[in-house]
């Protein structure tokens, strides 16, 4: 039993890594993006030679940091909560709303993952391309999503369960 314990202790440490290491890569791709845009803009206005590829990378760019950041968002409480019912509820009722909302949040991150990874795979047999003025396979703009949505399924369920024994713990 101790060594399964130390098994899943072991898993966890290694997703609060990746986690962590994601949402690190989203700060520098956000860095990026920031530099793109500033190169546009003076090329486009000082020089009168605009890109062909920077609003299509720069959408791309808010793809992945999207999906690269929401799991370490989601773990560090910084998403956004609507709270009109929440607040009115007793300490122990909010615990249960929450753990409720983690399993149904889980649910729809597995439908998500699912359905991108037969998206993506669909794209990878039928080498579909973007038609962008610089062509880009289809599956690398779409791999972010179920790869984004695995992460935030495991940290739905680690919040469901920190909710339940939470919640044991104080009845």
């Amino acid at each position: 039993m101790q060594k399964i314990r130390s098994f899943g202790i072991s898993l966890l440490k290694a997703y609060d890594f990746l986690s962590d290491g994601c949402a690190q890569l989203s700060a520098w791709l956000l860095l990026g993006m920031t530099l793109i845009i500033t190169y546009e803009v003076i090329v486009r206005y000082f020089f009168n030679r605009p890109t062909i590829w920077t609003v299509d990378f720069t959408d791309y760019i808010m793809l992945y940091t999207t999906f690269f950041a929401s799991a370490w968002l989601l773990k560090n409480e910084g998403h956004v909560r609507l709270t009109l019912v929440a607040e009115h509820l007793s300490p122990r009722s909010q615990k249960v709303l929450e753990a409720i909302t983690s399993f149904i949040s889980a649910i729809v991150c597995a439908f998500i993952i699912w359905y991108g990874v037969r998206d993506c795979w669909d794209a990878v047999k039928n080498s579909i391309t973007l038609p962008r003025p610089i062509p880009v396979p289809k599956y690398m703009v779409l791999v972010v999503i179920p790869f984004g949505c695995f992460l935030l399924f495991v940290q739905f369920i680690r919040n469901a369960f920190k909710m339940l024994r939470s919640i044991k713990e104080t009845a």
